[in-house]
């Protein structure tokens, strides 16, 4: 939540307290009145019932969309439901999200591993969509010893059937799942000691900055720069690392050194990344990267194979709910087209409202509260007006009822970067906003979107390329000339 504008003045508003509270209380209210709103004839197959295949049944039935889950397990919530701990998430919820499913139409086959594409094509499926994980176990080498893999872990953690642990659990990984294997373990009676062991430091863990401060404040201990060498006579033997030079995932490669070091070590837990099944694909004629990921169209996540998609884990490899709900949504919208929802006029932000907001400072009382906190950024933002030390951002009238346009400035300019550091939209402001020029020579020099006033009803104008028009002859997009007649007419002293 580091683009949250509110963080600019005390903390960022607590949006998931909020969605969790409404959940929570206007789940009973709404399930009573959902329906699809859409129609569609598309019939469509989702190969697991995960967080994915859930979220894509749930959107496509929205629409109109006839749609089957082919869940091999005996109930619906994948890794959520099996995998993730009961202290993250408890069954309510998810049985809750399975009913909003069912509320949209769609069909859910549990137990029923899934037939081939070829054969859901033959039973009248125009689209199949592959939401199957990413289940296949990463493997830690080791001279001697095995370890557990952190899926196997978790999934006897949650169902209690795990056997003895002993007392001293290590598990090597800086993920989220390594941080929820660690805080089970803490949990489990007799655990004298849970602990991290990562190759990096505890900057470079790709762990949630969240997932790493509940992992402390539930005891784990971190064991930074170790790489596991062997484990032997309950101690897991590791190498001593330090940090070197960048490597390609942009963060200091793990360098080992001659020193080594032995850990108390009853239950050795790996947790080093799971993988896509790669034979789900290839059976079914679906190519795959050099690296064992599907190739799929960035856009519509389209796979090799017509009329076949893949979503969420399957897709990224292990990544968060939220990005596979996005997986989803993508693709739906591929299939029967983007969902639009009007909001009624009392629901929208008031740009007045939100201007007198900026500013003052509101700390965090509650989650129903938020919206009193809530900037609403996307009515009125105009951060990169409000940190321009310059004053090279201005926020534009264009007309009377309108939100305001930025007009950036570019002789009051120096480029400092501070726009770009403070806006919540990963943009460059003083780049990309429709710029005005104060001489031919500075229009020139730049390659921003923008005009220079010639005078005598003609303006340069740099959108797509370069050319002179005239104002008032219908030479120029509408908009556009709006927006140079107002700085023009109302904003002279700018020019």
């Amino acid at each position: 939540m580091d683009k949250c504008t509110r963080g600019f003045y005390e903390e960022s508003v607590h949006i998931r307290d909020s969605k969790l509270l409404a959940a929570r209380n206007g789940y009973e209210s709404l399930i009573c009145s959902l329906k699809p709103s859409g129609k569609s004839d598309a019939k469509v197959a989702v190969i697991g019932g995960g967080p994915a295949g859930m979220a894509a049944a749930y959107f496509l039935g929205r629409q109109g969309a006839k749609v089957t889950i082919f869940e091999k397990r005996a109930l619906l919530g994948g890794i959520v439901r099996y995998v993730i701990p009961g202290f993250r998430i408890g069954d309510f919820g998810i049985d809750r999200d399975v009913e909003l499913v069912k509320a949209m139409g769609a069909e859910i086959k549990v137990n029923t591993p899934a037939p081939s594409v070829k054969e859901l094509k033959s039973q009248g499926y125009t689209h199949v969509i592959f939401a199957t994980g990413a289940w296949a176990h990463g493997h830690l080498k080791l001279e001697s010893g095995e370890s557990m893999n952190v899926l196997d872990f978790l999934e006897q953690y949650k169902c209690e059937t795990l056997g003895d642990v002993g007392e001293h659990v290590i598990v090597v990984g800086g993920g989220n799942t390594a941080m929820d294997a660690a805080r089970a373990a803490k949990r489990i009676k007799g655990v004298v000691s849970s602990t991290i062991v990562y190759r990096r430091n505890k900057r470079y863990m790709p762990a949630d900055e969240e997932e790493l401060q509940l992992a402390e404040d539930d005891g784990v201990a971190f064991r930074e720069l170790l790489t596991p060498v062997r484990l032997e006579n309950g101690r897991l033997i590791c190498r001593v690392c330090k940090l070197g030079a960048p490597d390609a995932s942009g963060r200091p490669a793990s360098v080992e050194t001659d020193e080594m070091i032995a850990l108390p070590c009853s239950l050795l837990i790996s947790a080093i990344g799971e993988k896509v099944e790669a034979k789900d694909f290839t059976d079914n004629g679906i190519s795959l990267t050099d690296r064992g990921g599907v190739v799929a169209n960035a856009k519509t996540l389209e796979t090799s194979e017509p009329n076949v998609f893949v979503i969420g884990d399957a897709n990224r490899g292990p990544a968060t709910v939220v990005e596979a709900i996005a997986d989803a949504r993508k693709v739906a919208d591929a299939i029967v087209g983007p969902y639009t929802v009007t909001v009624p006029e009392d629901s929208k932000a008031c740009e007045g409202n939100c201007l007198l907001k900026q500013g003052s400072l509101a700390v965090y009382d509650s989650a129903g509260k938020e919206t009193e906190r809530c900037l609403a950024c996307s009515t009125v933002c105009e951060c990169c007006v409000q940190v321009c030390p310059n004053r090279a951002n201005i926020a534009i009238t264009v007309r009377e009822g309108a939100m305001q346009q930025i007009l950036h400035v570019d002789r009051m300019c120096n480029e400092c970067g501070n726009c770009t550091a403070f806006c919540p939209y990963d943009s460059s402001p003083y780049k990309e906003k429709y710029t005005l020029f104060s001489t031919e020579k500075e229009f020139d020099e730049s390659e921003n979107q923008g005009f220079f006033v010639l005078g005598g009803g003609k303006v340069k104008l740099r959108l797509d390329g370069v050319s002179t028009v005239r104002l008032g002859a219908n030479e120029m997009d509408p908009q556009i000339e709006q927006f140079i007649n107002a700085v023009i007419w109302d904003y002279s002293y700018l020019l």
